[in-house]
């Protein structure tokens, strides 16, 4: 699998890439992942040095109920840091769902456009196809913020997903966006259960023949799994998160989107090595 960026290209056949969370918010589920938009370069460039391929950044929390930026307090956040690092040739993402953000992020240099809402937002495809920019399409029910108020009641959720993220993706494309890629949303209106249950349904997702990413990092489901409750500041989240994206990775996804980047991205190692040896690539 090739990811077809906006100058390059990145071959990450038989391995999985590290896309490493730079949180320019002022508020966010994971608090202690905030950083200010002065310091966000650094933080950026250490995270690269420690393994990541992609940085994603974002300055709108998706914390239930958390006060929603305006697209101008989003773009003074998020665009400086993306026209630093386009300098100093780090591939990006930004995570928006806000027109006018993705506008001026493109305008900016930013390679990736990640929307939790999944492209829902006409205006969002249009920015998308304009600069012709991969694009992230994620399933959720819901909008976010509120994603928890919405009926949770799934059939076979792997296959309700998979067909809302492929049709997502084929409307994308013909729209004449970038790459698309599919991510499918753990965490946002899905229980515990309903996540194992899709953590099993990621490698039908990966034959679909788009890159897969998958965001699982520090989720409140993962301290359900360990028995701790739907919290994201419980012991044990790191080993958690360490657990779920190794197993991601062996389904084969292409991104994994974390906090933790030395961690995962050493995790990641060993599985990429045990797939080359089992001829998984």
């Amino acid at each position: 699998m090739e990811l077809r960026l906006r100058d390059r290209t990145i071959n990450c056949t038989g391995r999985t890439l590290v896309m490493g969370i730079v949180n320019v918010s002022w508020d966010s589920p994971v608090a202690r992942s905030i950083v200010a938009p002065t310091e966000a370069r650094d933080r950026a460039l250490e995270l690269v040095r420690a393994g990541a391929s992609i940085i994603d950044v974002g300055a709108q929390s998706t914390r239930a109920f958390a006060r929603e930026l305006t697209a101008q307090e989003e773009i003074e956040r998020v665009c400086p840091v993306i026209a630093a690092l386009r300098t100093e040739g780090v591939v990006t993402s930004v995570d928006t769902w806000q027109p006018e953000v993705a506008r001026a992020a493109a305008e900016a240099g930013v390679d990736v456009l990640n929307d939790v809402s999944g492209f829902t937002n006409a205006g969002m495809v249009a920015v998308a196809s304009e600069f012709a920019l991969p694009s992230i399409v994620m399933h959720m029910r819901g909008r976010p913020q509120h994603h928890r108020d919405v009926d949770q009641t799934y059939g076979d959720i792997a296959t309700e997903v998979q067909a809302f993220l492929v049709d997502r993706a084929e409307a994308l494309e013909a729209a004449g966006v970038g790459q698309v890629w599919l991510d499918p949303g753990f965490g946002f209106a899905k229980s515990a259960v309903d996540n194992v249950r899709l953590l099993h349904g990621l490698p039908a997702l990966v034959a679909t023949g788009r890159p897969v990413l998958v965001s699982a990092s520090r989720k409140g489901f993962l301290s359900e799994l360990i028995g701790q409750g739907d919290r994201q500041d419980s012991d044990g989240l790191l080993e958690a998160t360490v657990a779920f994206n190794s197993l991601a990775a062996w389904a084969g996804v292409h991104v994994v989107r974390v906090h933790d980047v030395p961690e995962i991205a050493d995790a990641l190692k060993i599985v990429d090595a045990v797939r080359a040896a089992a001829g998984r690539a």
